[in-house]
């Protein structure tokens, strides 16, 4: 069984690391041949690789994607003439183009299934989060507004829904004041600091800084630093991608949370595969997941660095979680928690 991964994450994204070797870990344990590309940034580079990747003699049995930049449909499309069966993670279609062409198994027959985390909710909790930081998290009428900026992402569909799920926060939060929303189009920590500072100067009172990834969360933090500012005592800031470095920040206090849990969907796609592989279709259960985010703070971050922090994955048994591998496995369980309890288990891997 050979599967390719194709992984459009952009290099500066910390998040492209962390998802291989969870993906290794898992096709070592399952006795799949996994091959990893990492994609360019141009549109038409990865287009021209996936071409080459789909029509050559090492053709694979899979595809695994994520949708970035522009260019989902055409994606689907290539592996549609090239029947090559794909599975879609992190980010699929735009909400524009599900309309046209649907999900899964439907206009693409070679779409075999997508798994992809609830950006929307995502970027709603993280607004409540930093609202409820910044309050102390106690109850009882609030002293004052209290003054957000936003650093949004540009084009993909999970930044359109994270930014989505702010707006939905802020119509509920009357305690919050939208000061303005700035773009940082790409992973660059340093252009999330220079427009923080510039915010900085436009609304010296603000007091969240809403953040669409990791990244730019803490390009925030330095900015505010730079400023005498103290990010997670007079100024909450949160981001998105569970990365080491958010966590450590999580971890010291200078962010409020780092929400994320999508860099393990490349091994749970791997599961689904293997089994669809032996002959047990996933689609008796479902065919587009949509995973919940978890939420990463001060209080939780330690047990969570225990099993993020390690680099490797090999003491994870990728195979508990495949029902081809265990027969009487009624449903799939890709939670976090699930995880945690192979890892407490005495009968744990090394």
């Amino acid at each position: 069984m050979r599967v390719a991964f194709l992984n459009m994450l952009a290099p500066s994204n910390p998040m492209q690391r962390s998802l291989a070797g969870v993906m290794e870990a898992a096709a070592h344990d399952l006795g799949i041949q996994l091959d990893q590309y990492n994609a360019a940034y141009w549109p038409g580079e990865n287009l021209e690789l996936l071409r080459r990747l789909v029509n050559g003699s090492q053709k694979p049995n899979y595809l695994i994607i994520s949708m970035h930049r522009g260019i989902g449909v055409q994606i689907l499309e290539i592996a549609e003439q090239a029947q090559v069966p794909v599975f879609v993670i992190i980010t699929g279609l735009t909400s524009e183009e599900q309309t046209r062409f649907g999900g899964p198994r439907q206009h693409f027959k070679s779409w075999l299934g997508q798994m992809v985390p609830d950006d929307t909710a995502a970027g709603h909790r993280l607004a409540h989060l930093l609202r409820d930081a910044a309050h102390g998290q106690q109850p009882g009428p609030p002293e004052g507004r209290k003054g957000l900026v936003a650093l949004k992402g540009r084009s993909d569909d999970y930044a359109v829904k994270r930014s989505e799920g702010l707006n939905r926060a802020l119509a509920e939060l009357s305690d919050v004041e939208f000061l303005q929303g700035v773009y940082v189009i790409v992973w660059d920590p340093a252009m999330a600091q220079r427009r923080v500072s510039l915010l900085l100067r436009r609304y010296p009172e603000l007091q969240l800084v809403w953040a669409s990834n990791d990244v730019m969360a803490l390009g925030a933090v330095q900015a505010l630093e730079e400023a005498g500012r103290r990010p997670g005592v007079d100024v909450m800031v949160g981001g998105i991608g569970w990365t080491p470095q958010a966590l450590q920040a999580v971890r010291e206090g200078k962010l409020v949370t780092s929400l994320g849990g999508q860099l393990l969907q490349g091994a749970w796609a791997l599961v689904l595969l293997y089994d669809y592989h032996h002959g047990k279709d996933f689609a008796a259960e479902r065919l587009d997941w949509r995973t919940e985010m978890v939420a990463i703070t001060r209080g939780n971050v330690d047990e969570h660095l225990r099993l993020l922090g390690d680099p490797s994955w090999k003491k994870i048994d990728f195979r508990a979680f495949s029902k081809v591998a265990n027969p009487t496995l009624k449903h799939y369980d890709f939670s976090l928690q699930a995880l945690f309890k192979q890892l407490h288990s005495p009968a744990a891997p090394p």
